[in-house]
């Protein structure tokens, strides 16, 4: 049996600057990190007693004979693409800590802890960063969905960083040396908030790169507000709350680029934090659901509280170690089950 446990993220700037269709042309940067509340992926081969060949427990159970019948997209064609030689007796099971589908890059969590499972099922390592790349490949070339590349790196690598997105399809990350103070700083400023509501990542995405081509001086001005973000969160005398007011200003960008990206309920909710005190934030992921981020002092917290009381706040932290093997032990597979039922002459 082997387990994957794979952060999920929030993203501070640049947003948008990572989708390869501006990358090819003018690179990215974002300033992300990944954060305390975790993808978990179990996997396991089958036993031979049942009567199916692939148990997939998401959304919905599925138990069916063959991958070309499994309907959730990543796991039927990462089994397709890469594993077309492995056991054909896969038992795969998600759970999270928070809601799929709002802005916290559940889904590129799902297809790196995905790969990684299978890899470690099959006596394979693979690096951080090779995961990466091989998730985009899933969700951009394999699935041809309309989808950026901070998240697969952002949930691989772990940690709090700078990405660049280079022209040639590579990419760098590069951790944030903050001091402990500072960390601790923005930690405590940070507040989360879940709107209630999910949102269709892929019809916002496209919305928006259809809006590219006239966007370019929003995206060129998300694209510098990284290096000033890193300067600030990296000079002693800047504070937490001028990063705030960088988000903020990244957000109204953001929100420029597409009328889905953002609806009355997100707007007024937004507003209401800002009017008690918070100095910026931002709506996470594609727009139009999911998770509200603010940056707030520590003193004002409380009015922010109340004025979004009607949504569930969310504690976080920073994480650093990525996408990992949480549990891998042959010993737990039901294969080594079925054998001593064999021996035992059960069978």
């Amino acid at each position: 049996m082997v387990i994957i446990r794979t952060p999920l993220r929030i993203s501070f700037l640049g947003g948008g600057t990572d989708h390869p269709a501006w990358i090819k042309e003018h690179g990215g940067a974002v300033l992300s990190a990944s954060i305390n509340k975790y993808v978990y992926l179990q996997i396991r081969n089958l036993p031979s007693i049942y009567q199916f060949n692939f148990r997939v427990v998401w959304r919905i159970i599925e138990q069916v004979g063959g991958i070309d019948e499994i309907e959730h997209p990543v796991v039927r064609e990462v089994l397709r693409h890469y594993f077309p030689h492995a056991p054909k007796r896969f038992e795969i099971a998600y759970n999270a800590d928070l809601p799929s589908r709002t802005g916290l890059g559940s889904s590129s969590a799902f297809t790196v802890a995905m790969l990684q499972g299978l890899y470690a099922q099959q006596g394979q390592l693979i690096s951080q960063a090779e995961l990466a790349r091989e998730a985009m490949r899933v969700e951009q070339d394999l699935l041809k969905e309309p989808v950026g590349c901070q998240d697969q790196v952002a949930v691989a690598c772990g940690g709090l960083n700078r990405i660049d997105f280079i022209q040639d399809g590579s990419f760098r990350v590069v951790p944030l040396p903050l001091t402990a103070t500072k960390r601790d700083a923005l930690e405590q400023h940070l507040m989360l908030f879940f709107t209630h509501f999910d949102h269709d990542a892929g019809t916002i995405e496209s919305s928006k790169l259809k809006n590219f081509g006239k966007k370019q001086s929003n995206l060129r001005r998300m694209q510098e507000m990284v290096d000033e973000g890193q300067a600030g969160l990296l000079s002693a005398a800047d504070s937490i709350s001028r990063f705030g007011n960088l988000l903020d200003e990244g957000w109204k960008l953001k929100r420029d680029l597409s009328d889905l990206v953002s609806n009355s309920e997100i707007d007024q909710a937004y507003q209401a934090a800002i009017s008690a005190g918070a100095s910026g934030g931002k709506l996470l992921g594609a727009g139009g659901g999911g998770f509200l981020l603010f940056i707030v002092e520590p003193h004002l917290q409380p009015k922010v509280r109340e004025a979004l009381k009607h949504m569930v706040e969310v504690p976080i932290r920073f994480e650093y170690r990525g996408s990992h093997i949480a549990l891998y032990d042959p010993e737990l597979d039901s294969v080594k089950s079925d054998d001593k039922i064999k021996r035992s002459g059960a069978l």
